[in-house]
Parts: C-alpha cells; structure tokens; sequence
C-alpha cells in the first residue's frame, strides 16, 4: 500500500512539473551582446528584460483558461549576418521557439527573415530600419520600429522647411549610411541643392577631411548619420574648426548618454529624429521613463521602449491567437492586432510594418531637449 501511494504522489509530482512548465512561454531573442556594437544591444536587451519583468511580475498574462509567464531565449548574433541565421535556426528548430524577437542590424535581420519564413515561425524586429526588410513579400517578418523610409521622410520635411541648404552628409560607409543618405535625397527632390556627400568605415576617428570637403562646398547644414561614437567625434571636430552649420542628426545623437560625450556647448542647436522622447509630457512615455530609470539608473532609450513594446506585440498575438505553441495562429494574430504601446499606436500593415510616431528633438543651449515636431507633440526644452 506505502509503494502504492509513493507511486502515485512521484505521477502527481511528475504531472504538476510538466504542468508548470507548460505555464512558461520561452520567447527567442536574437541582438548584439558582444563586439563593436554591444551598447546598443544591451538598450535593446534592457527593454525586453523589463517587459518581461513586468509581465511576470502582474502575474502572467492569461490564455484561455492557462495563465503563462515569460522566459526569453537570448543569443549573441554580434551583428554578424552568419551568426545571425545560425541563432535563427537553432531557435526554430531546436529551442522550438513561439516567436522570435530581436535583431540590431539590418543586414542581420535580412539573414533572419528567411528562416522565420521557411519554418513558419514569427520574427518581430524593433531596431533595424532598413525599408527593404519589409518589403520581401514574408509573411512571418514583422517590425515594430519606423523604417529608414519613414525616418528620413521625418527629417526631409523638417530640411525643407530651413534654409539649409546646401546640405551635406557623412554616413557610415554601409546599407544603413548610404541608404539613409541617398534616401534622404530622393526625398528633398532634384532641384534641392546638395553639397559633400562623404562616407567613413567603422573605427575611423579623423574627419578632417570630410569637414574639409563640406567647407568647400559651402554647406549651411550637415547631416550625420551615424551612431554614437563616431557622431560625438564628428561633431566636436566640425565645431572646434569653427564651422557653422545645422548639424542634424540620428536617434543615437538625442539623450543623455550623447550630452555626456560632449556637452551643451557643442550641441546647442541641432535636431535629430527620434522614435521615443523620453522627457515627453506624455503620460505612456513618462510612465515607463519612470520604471526604466528605476530599474537600470539612466534616462531611457528608444531601442528600449521599440523593444518593450515588441514582448507585449508577441503577448498580444498570443492572446488574440488563444495559443502560446502554434507559430501559424501566432502569425495570424500579429497580421491583425492593434494596441497602444509605449512609442504609439501598434499595428502592422499588410508588409509587416507599424508606423509609430516620429519626432525632431532640438537641444537647447542648457543641455536639454524641446519637441519641434510633430507640431501637435511639440513641447518645450526639457520634454524630448
């Protein structure tokens, strides 16, 4: 009788294990931990962390009748294509994975979608730009973030209402800085004059040449698309040689973490598109500010809030699909969900992409940011 009973407690144990982990959806994560582009990787890593923290922490989300929490499969893809589709893979086939989230890079993203498609299985991005992304006829892609397209038709308008011209570009030498450069100029149109269109590799810290170039073009505005690092070395090298030009720049050129390469000094004045103000007097935006400086100490960041909003995108789907296992209902779902997320309205159209707002901040001379458009978000210094 005492073997009996044994018996059926360790089948009851064995059931309520297997019931447990049934109640945890481990979605796939694939973005740069390590190598040249890991601080930007880990923006995106801390806002998929904090949804799934916050998910998690409410108790799950429910469905059907189960109410599931949230685990994440992450692996580094160091921005290297190969690496990429090998992460991809192995997450559709080994790991098994719902949904995949994820990506830095465009080229990488390009190397991912094709896999998400030959296994029927849904992949989110929420930070590559690349317009030609969404534009593969793949039902299973899916991407949270504005595209280059619609970035630069944010900065195109806002070009064209200065006397900016001519306007000069240095851009990294690469899909993401030739195409946002030449995209940016099919957008002004012909008859807009263009100055010094120059391009640099990954690691080079010299621009005099370009400043050079630019000079001589007569440039009354300088757009740089490029991230960080080299933005910060490019910008106090064309002030420091006392060119006086409207410098407009990218999302990575907007925060605290930019002022602290430089300061107010050199970037009073310029503009900059970006995806998430995150001082903006918008209550969706002030709250998860709030929870973000909370939990990682620093001023939140686009790639962040793309990215918390992409786990709630895969949430939500799941939810509408009434299933956390079937990649096709999952899919299904994504093609006709809408939500409020934290960047704006969510929903995806009949290529895959959302089109959340675009903003142009302005740093103000205190070291702050002011909103300049859209004109019905426009805010003063302070709120980008």
């Amino acid at each position: 009788m005492k073997r009996m009973l044994t018996a059926a407690l360790a089948t009851a144990l064995m059931a309520s294990a297997a019931y447990a982990q049934d109640e945890t959806v481990t979605l796939g994560i694939v973005t740069a931990q390590t190598g040249p582009l890991a601080a930007p990787g880990k923006f995106q890593m801390n806002g998929f962390e904090l949804a799934v923290e916050q998910i998690n922490g409410a108790g799950g989300f429910q469905v059907g009748d189960t109410t599931y929490k949230l685990a994440l499969q992450v692996y580094d893809t160091r921005c290297n294509a190969a690496e990429g589709a090998s992460a991809m893979q192995r997450l559709v086939t080994v790991d098994q994975v719902p949904v995949v989230l994820g990506e830095l890079c465009s080229p990488v993203a390009a190397a991912e979608g094709p896999i998400a498609q030959d296994f029927g299985v849904p992949l989110i991005t929420t930070v590559p730009t690349a317009a030609s992304l969404t534009e593969q006829d793949n039902p299973y892609y899916f991407r949270i973030n504005a595209n280059s397209n619609q970035l630069n038709a944010a900065l195109a308008q806002y070009i064209q209402s200065i006397d900016g011209a001519p306007l000069s570009f240095i851009a990294w030498n690469n899909d993401a800085g030739r195409g946002g450069a030449n995209g940016i100029q099919k957008l002004l149109g012909d008859n807009y004059e263009i100055g010094y269109v120059g391009f640099f590799n990954v690691g080079e810290v010299d621009f005099a040449n370009h400043i050079t170039n630019i000079r001589n073009a007569g440039s009354k505005s300088v757009m740089l698309l490029m991230d960080e690092e080299p933005g910060a070395l490019a910008i106090r090298q064309i002030r420091d040689a006392g060119l006086e030009v409207q410098l407009v720049g990218t999302l990575a050129m907007g925060s605290n973490r930019f002022l602290d390469r430089l300061n107010a000094e050199y970037l009073g004045g310029m503009v900059q598109y970006s995806a998430f103000p995150p001082n903006a007097p918008i209550e969706r935006i002030k709250t998860f500010s709030d929870a973000y400086k909370a939990k990682y100490g620093e001023e939140s960041h686009g790639f962040a809030a793309q990215s918390y909003d992409g786990i709630f995108a895969a949430v939500e789907a799941m939810k509408a699909a009434g299933t956390t296992t079937d990649p096709e209902a999952i899919r299904d779902a994504l093609s006709e969900i809408s939500f409020d997320g934290v960047i704006g309205p969510i929903k995806f159209d009949e290529t895959g992409q959302a089109s959340p707002p675009v903003y142009i901040t302005e740093w103000c001379d205190d070291g702050t940011r002011k909103i300049i458009a859209p004109a019905d978000l426009a805010a003063e210094c302070g709120a980008g």
